[in-house]
Parts: structure tokens; sequence; C-alpha cells
């Protein structure tokens, strides 16, 4: 039998799919770590004389899987990098740190360990496809991280993970953590209640013919970004869901601040949004859905530090 609080990941930089990291290793702190690997048994569809199947073939797999937890400040910067293809801009000590879309690979080993009874697995050539961040009024800031691999390997002797560091366990925030929204460089002036960004790089794994089982490379597509708000509705929401009907856009910055000089500001040059006209019932506050796609110009994230 095997305990959920004995479950450990970690990860660590691989430069290669063949080599697997000897060092770099870090246990990284999750709620979930739902990697998996997958395997596609193709049926035989020969005739053997008798009415029982004939036995299939192993003919591809899949490495994916999201891991979901609790937005710690820095902790998960390395997978925040790989997620947008680039590397954090960094400038000098105590200036921001900026992150925007790249071409920049970011490839990783992951482990899952469930320690109690010895099962060990490792996921090889793993990318950050998609990321999404959610924050709600009483509720902690959720990271997940949507992750697709190249490789795998198991064993029921040691890890593959060698001396990982300590986990990270960096200041959190919440609905409470959030600074002054703003729409189009101003304050919205208007309650937000919810909001999300998501990020979906599209990537598709190439396969050619071979032993590559999980398939021989990974390519980033065009970048799927969006996500949504949900405002009292008002006069500013009004005008907000009435930029629907000409396609403009709209600028979004929405900063999330661990302490006093520490936090994430997630700035959203151009996007065009939909909604649809509120329905309440008499009994309801009043809300609008707001639901953005960021055209034209990159998301920003922000990192603003004493410590960088």
């Amino acid at each position: 039998m095997s305990s959920g609080s004995r479950v450990k990941t970690a990860y660590a930089p691989q430069a290669t799919l063949a080599t697997t990291p000897i060092t770099g290793w870090k246990i990284l702190p999750n709620i979930t770590n739902g990697l998996n690997n997958a395997t596609t048994l193709t049926d035989s569809e020969m005739l053997n004389g008798t009415r029982v199947k004939s036995s299939g073939m192993v003919t591809s797999g899949e490495i994916s899987g999201d891991i979901e937890a609790e937005l710690m400040y820095e902790t998960y910067d390395d997978l925040m990098a790989a997620a947008f293809w680039n590397d954090w801009t960094v400038k000098g000590a105590g200036t921001p740190s900026k992150l925007v879309i790249g071409d920049i690979r970011k490839m990783f080993a992951f482990t899952k360990d469930f320690e109690d009874i010895k099962a060990h697995y490792l996921f090889k050539g793993v990318h950050v496809n998609s990321l999404k961040i959610d924050v709600g009024t009483d509720s902690i800031v959720k990271v997940t991280f949507g992750l697709m691999g190249l490789g795998y390997e198991a064993s029921k002797t040691v890890s593959f993970a060698k001396t990982p560091t300590a986990a990270v366990m960096g200041a959190k925030a919440s609905g409470m953590s959030i600074g002054d929204i703003k729409h189009d460089g101003a304050p919205i002036g208007v309650c937000v209640e919810a909001f999300s960004f998501e990020m979906d790089n599209q990537a598709e794994i190439q396969k050619c013919l071979g032993n590559n089982l999980y398939g021989g490379n990974l390519f980033a597509m065009i970048a799927n970004i969006s996500g949504s708000m949900t405002i009292a509705f008002s006069s500013k929401a009004y005008d907000i869901l009435e930029l629907q009907r000409t396609g403009g856009t709209l600028s979004i910055e929405v900063p999330i601040m661990f302490n006093a000089t520490d936090g994430y500001t997630i700035t959203i040059p151009k996007a065009q949004i939909s909604g649809d006209i509120p329905s309440p019932s008499g009994n309801e506050l009043v809300t609008a859905e707001v639901t953005y796609t960021v055209v034209d110009e990159s998301p920003i994230i922000t990192r603003n530090a004493a410590t960088v």
C-alpha cells in the first residue's frame, strides 16, 4: 500500500534526451503530479484458425500530464520560463526581470517517486506546453503546468533523481494579495472577482519510423494565450463588453504580490474580448464574464524582487 503523502517529485534540466541528468535535481513542491506514461496497443487483424483474437503490438506512446501547485515566489520560475520558451531577462541587481514569448527550448527530466513502496518513474525530454494561473477572491493563487515528454523509464530500486536539493517553499499569494488591476493603463475602477491567464504552446510531437515510441522531437506552434475576468457589471464592464462589436483591443495588468517588494505582474498589452450580457436573477449580484484572447504582442510576466 502507498500513501499520497510519500509521493515526491523532482526535476532537473536535461541537455540531451539520451542522457539522464546526474546533477541539478530539485524537489518540486506540488499539489498533484499527473505525469503519466500511456501506450497504444494496436489490435492484430490476423486470423489464426480459431475464433481467439491474435495478440496485438504496442505501436505508440505518450508522455503527458499536469502538475498543479500553489504559486510561490521564485519556486516555479524555471517552469514559467520553459512555458514561455525563453529566459528571464535580468538587467541587474534590484531591477525587475521580464519574461516574454521566445524560441529557446527548455527540456527537463522529471521523477515521480512513490517512496514507501519503492516505485520510481523517470520522464525524459519533458517540455512545458501550457501554463495556467488562477486567481480567486477566497483562495490561494494556483498554477498549473501542462507537460509533454519524449522518454520514460521505471525502477523498483532507487530514484533517478540524484541528491536533489530540498524543496524551496517560497511565499504564497491569495486573492488578498492582488495589487491595483489596470485596464488600458489606468486602475480598472470596478470589482474584479476572479482572473485567469492561460497559455498553450499547442506543441506537436514528431514521430518518425524507427525506435522512438514517444516521438523524436517536439515543436511549439502558435501560442494560444487567453484567459478570463469576472467583473462587477458597471459602466466600465459595459464599455469592455462593447469592444467585441468592433474587434477592438484592450490592455490588462494584474500584479500578484507576495510581500511588500516581491511579486509578479502579468501584463497583457493587447487582447480582444468576448462575453455575454449578464442575465441575473433578482437575488444576484450582477457580474460579467469577460473572456480575452491575447493578440499581436507577447504577454509579459515581470518579476519584481529585492533579491534578484
